[in-house]
């Protein structure tokens, strides 16, 4: 075999195993990394909604309880429970009105549920038994002229009913918290006979039983149970989404928490939780590809009867198409005309998949398997940790989309194969032709130059393509001799242009720590202008004998101060949260406190909420003198107390006043003065101040503060202190002398903070009568 034949041979056979091996491992490597990138973004979106479906559920669990031992719901079950009773008595029997509700059962209730159940419901199955259940399902449903979804808009009723008159007071507060929460329905039930005495959007459990009525067994039923079995005041029973005949079979879900009275329990309040808000957390608004979904991603939640608790992106987005698929895949007609009915797949689509599967064993883990509609995709699951509900968190993408990338590669590397092995066919021929002896000799020249010999000879004289070679070899090697010259002249002139460079930036550094230096020396002078307006703790002694002052600025210089005077037997003291800390704040807080000595001196003001109105003025003045409508202000709580009577007087600008009863350390002792919802400054809503007035006795503490303390980031999860801790924690050190007080709260404060920066100025005041 001739040597032409045995070099393209040879050519051929490295060339075609090289790219194949590299093709393979290129196409298998990229296959990998897309897997394991894809992986990666899916747990990251799963994580982030299992992260916010359970904050979501926790600020339920909190809200409920809240709300139960909230005063005007107490006062409300009272009154409602009462009314309830006197039902019989004060709203009178009528045969025509019984007939209207029968009316509204058979041609409004039983229209819309009956589509969306399996059997026929007829009238006897809801049909209320209790005379007290019909005369206020009539007045509040059948009689009420709004539409059926608007029943809760009727506030009040032509009678002078003991239920009616609760109805009035409470039921606007009641429906302003259902829209500004976004659950769909409030219930009070008496915790005896198991009555609803109210709902908000009056559906037909309205006044029913949930221990003898129509719906004793439902998981509206079944979380009042669980309620009133608990002799825990701060109880919470919730039930999993369901279908639930009132609300026309649609998939609810409940909380509950029992209403105490002091120690007596008096009831139980229920919300019917919404799935909107579960629908906008899971599917972002509908905006899948925002958080890297992709065109067939989503994340959804499967309960524990394997079903859905959330929307199906696939029924959002192509309807018709979702429908046709999961009548393919088999699923039952009933469950499809369901579907088709509610326009949902909440508790209707089963999700029986190895995902769900191992979730539900409580493993958290990444595997490709078909979803519940038969397609093979890349999923991220793991169970939720939501007390009471089992259910699991999955986030999918379809495999072809997935692995879309690597489909065009392969295909990219295929193509340039076939490319690469006719070139590689057509160049060994040509090659291998022409090689001959020579190439020893041209070999042994270009071993000697690839050794560091930019002199080595070369010899081979041809007019063929291997003389071309031995040209190009000579040629480049005079290139390489000129290069490495070139070089090193370049790597001096580099040397010398990095000394020069550095020099200069040596300069440019030690002018800028120059100018820092001022900067801070010019704050630090300005930090002792600012504690000279600020009155001394002597000084402020000399008026109380227990007082103390947390200050603590967020920078050198601070945007809150706080304030004393004397006019009379009246000591007038504030503590005060200017616009922005630190230098900006500063320059605030040097015309708010100029500002309350004029109000006191120059227009012998002592009431605070004049105090506040002029002040206000002056702040406007001060602001707007060049033209330039400066909106930056104040937020303040001014106290005057009267030495001799221990009479308070206060206004407040968005502050209040915390007043803590002699002897009492538990929250409820703590009484809070609130100040208006306006700043000192330009308000495009500007009233007067307004004035209060308390009568306090020996003992009796108050305390004004701004939101530095409230609003710091801190604790193992980073999240703000808030007002409530701030209350209980003043509310537990009450009784302690001011300077332990003060300590105390300091320590508190920055156990809190830990690592975290401190957001913003803090200045907080306790005085004791």
């Amino acid at each position: 075999m001739k040597i032409g034949l045995r070099l393209t041979i040879l050519f051929f056979t490295i060339a075609f195993l090289s790219i194949s091996v590299i093709g393979y491992l290129s196409y298998h490597q990229a296959k990998n990394s897309l897997e394991k990138e894809s992986f990666n973004r899916l747990t990251a979106v799963r994580e982030m909604k299992a992260a916010q479906i359970e904050d979501y559920f926790h600020e339920i669990r909190s809200q409920v309880v809240t709300f139960s031992e909230n005063h005007s719901v107490i006062g409300a079950m009272k009154e409602f429970k009462s009314g309830f009773e006197k039902i019989d008595s004060e709203i009178p029997h009528s045969d025509e009105a019984e007939e209207e509700l029968k009316t509204y059962y058979e041609t409004e209730f039983l229209p819309e549920l009956n589509p969306n159940v399996k059997q026929v419901a007829i009238l006897e199955d809801f049909w209320p038994t209790d005379e007290r259940t019909k005369r206020l399902q009539q007045a509040y449903i059948s009689s009420n002229p709004n539409p059926p979804d608007n029943k809760h808009f009727l506030t009040s009723l032509p009678d002078s009913s003991s239920y009616n008159t609760a109805h009035e007071h409470y039921h606007p507060i009641f429906r302003n918290f259902l829209e500004k929460f976004g659950f769909h329905d409030l219930f009070l039930i008496d915790d005896e006979s198991g009555d609803i005495v109210y709902s908000v959007f009056k559906e037909v459990d309205f006044s029913t039983s949930l221990l003898t009525g129509p719906f004793r067994t439902t998981n509206f039923s079944r979380v009042y149970r669980a309620a009133i079995g608990s002799d825990q005041k701060n109880f919470i029973s919730i039930v999993d989404f369901e279908p639930y005949k009132p609300s026309h079979n649609q998939p609810s879900s409940f909380i509950a928490s029992p209403i105490y009275d002091k120690d007596e329990r008096i009831g139980v309040l229920v919300f019917q939780m919404p799935i909107d808000k579960i629908n906008n957390i899971m599917t972002s608004r509908e905006d899948w590809s925002k958080v890297g979904l992709g065109e067939s991603g989503e994340t959804y939640i499967v309960g524990h009867d394997l079903t859905l608790r959330n929307q199906s992106r696939f029924l959002i987005e192509d309807r018709k198409h979702y429908l046709k698929m999961i009548e393919e895949i088999g699923v039952s007609e009933d469950t499809i005309a369901m579907i088709r009915n509610f326009n949902s797949t909440v508790g209707l689509q089963t999700v029986r998949t190895e995902g769900t599967m191992h979730a539900q064993s409580g493993e958290t883990d990444t595997r490709i398997y078909e979803d519940y509609r038969g397609v093979s995709v890349l999923s991220a699951y793991k169970p939720l940790a939501i007390e009471g509900l089992d259910w699991v968190i999955l986030s999918d993408i379809d495999e072809d989309e997935a692995f879309a990338a690597v489909g065009h590669l392969r295909d990219s590397i295929v193509f340039v194969f076939v490319i690469l092995i006719l070139v590689i066919i057509i160049v060994s021929f040509l090659f291998s032709s022409g090689i001959t002896k020579p190439i020893k000799a041209l070999t042994k020249s270009s071993k000697e130059l690839a050794g560091g010999n930019l002199d080595a000879k070369i010899r081979v004289k041809r007019a063929d393509e291997i003389g071309v070679l031995a040209l190009s070899f000579k040629s480049m090697r005079d290139s390489i001799h000129d290069l490495v010259q070139d070089l090193k002249d370049i790597n001096a002139n580099l040397e010398n242009k990095v000394a020069e460079r550095t020099k200069e930036l040596k300069l440019q550094k030690d002018l800028m720590e120059e100018k820092n230096n001022e900067i801070v020396d010019s704050i630090n002078y300005a930090e002792r202008l600012q504690q000279a307006i600020l009155p001394t703790i002597n000084k402020m002694e000399e008026k109380f004998e227990d007082i103390f002052v947390l200050y603590k600025p967020k920078d050198i210089v601070s945007g809150d101060f706080y304030w004393m005077a004397s006019k009379g037997s009246k000591v007038l003291i504030a503590a005060v949260d200017c616009t922005g800390h630190g230098v900006p704040g500063a320059l605030v807080s040097v015309v708010g406190s100029n500002g309350l000595h004029r109000c006191i001196k120059e227009f012998d003001l002592s009431k605070p909420a004049d105090i506040l109105d002029r002040l206000t003025d002056i702040v406007i003045e001060t602001f707007e003198a060049d033209g330039t409508g400066v909106k930056d202000g104040m937020d303040i709580a001014l106290c005057s107390l009267d030495r001799e009577t221990n009479l308070v007087e206060f206004a407040g600008a968005n502050n209040p006043l915390w007043i803590s009863k002699k002897n009492s350390n538990d929250v409820e002792g703590i009484i809070e003065i609130k100040g208006d919802k306006q700043p000192v400054g330009a308000y495009e809503h500007r009233k007067p101040f307004t004035n209060h007035s308390i009568q306090l006795e020996k003992g009796d503490s108050i305390y004004l503060f701004t939101d530095g303390f409230a609003d710091q980031f801190g604790g193992e999860r980073g999240k703000k202190f808030k007002y409530k801790p701030f209350r209980e924690l003043i509310a537990k050190s009450s009784n302690l002398p001011m300077e332990q007080q003060r300590t105390s709260l300091d320590y508190s404060f920055e156990k809190w903070k830990g690592e975290f920066e401190q957001v913003d100025d803090i200045c907080l005041i306790g005085v004791r009568i």
